[in-house]
This record gives structure tokens, C-alpha cells and sequence, in this order.
């Protein structure tokens, strides 16, 4: 008889063509334990140092670890979440092309932000509207809008 429950680890991560993935919540801890560790050593050195006050040093410590984990949880969570960022989100857009784009330099308009730009076929001049196909790092791969879309 086997069992076809999941374990608890199997919940948190996922692995995506040679990838691990974690969950939110597995980052949140990753990147807050650190922080966390000081309240211990902060409370042992108050009961080595200044035992008289011990007890305002730990209700302090444990209130104010309390309220840095809240805070901290509702600022930064839902940037830990995998999914489109807003850099991978300009496939589609159209721009402006301000500089002649070719297969090795250029600049478009999108918006008001501009980028570097290039395009697979024939230069593309000045003051034509582009769509863009890619992003590639900070560059964008163009072509020209056939009028259609």
C-alpha cells in the first residue's frame, strides 16, 4: 500500500527544468531568519551583562521582532511571488522608433521610457512605429508595425 500524500517540502518548492523553485513563504523565512538569530544573542547578553534589566530586555526584544516580522511580511510578500515581472511584460508593446534601429544599435520610445533596440531584417528609420517581439537583457528586438495590428 503506498501513500500519495505529498511531504511537506514538496508543498514549498518546485523544480521547473533544472530549477528550484520556492514558495513565498520558504523565501520570507530564508531572507528574515538572520535577523531573527539577534534576538536571542541580544536577550543572552543582557542576562550576562545587565540581569536587572532581563525582563524589559526580552518583553522589548520579543515585541519588537514581532512587529519587524509584520511589517516586513506585508512590505516585501507579494514581491516574492514567481510570475511576470514588469520588465518581461513589454513583448507586444509598441514604440516609437528616435534613433535608426539595426541589427546592432538603435532606440525606440515606448511610452515615456526609451530602449535600446534591434531589429532581425532591414534598418528601420527614424519616426516609424515598431512593435516589440522580445526583450533580450535591457535591449528589445523590433519590427516594424505592418498597419494591420
Amino acid at each position: 500500500m503506498t501513500s500519495h500524500s505529498q511531504s511537506p517540502t514538496d508543498e514549498e518548492t518546485e523544480v521547473d527544468e533544472g530549477t528550484l523553485k520556492f514558495s513565498p513563504r520558504v523565501k520570507f523565512i530564508a531572507i528574515t531568519v538572520d535577523e531573527l538569530l539577534l534576538v536571542p544573542v541580544v536577550i543572552a547578553l543582557a542576562y550576562f551583562f545587565a540581569p536587572e534589566i532581563l525582563v524589559p530586555v526580552t518583553v522589548l526584544m520579543i515585541v519588537g521582532a514581532a512587529v519587524f516580522v509584520a511589517v516586513k511580511y506585508r512590505l516585501i510578500y507579494d514581491s516574492l511571488r514567481d510570475g511576470p515581472h514588469p520588465l518581461h511584460t513589454v513583448e507586444g508593446m509598441r514604440g516609437i522608433v528616435i534613433d535608426d534601429v539595426s541589427q546592432v544599435s538603435g532606440k525606440i520610445k515606448v511610452g515615456s521610457e526609451i530602449w535600446d533596440a534591434r531589429c532581425d531584417g532591414a534598418e528601420i528609420t527614424k519616426g516609424v512605429e515598431v512593435v516589440i517581439l522580445s526583450l533580450d537583457g535591457l535591449k528589445v528586438r523590433v519590427r516594424p508595425t505592418d498597419g494591420s495590428e
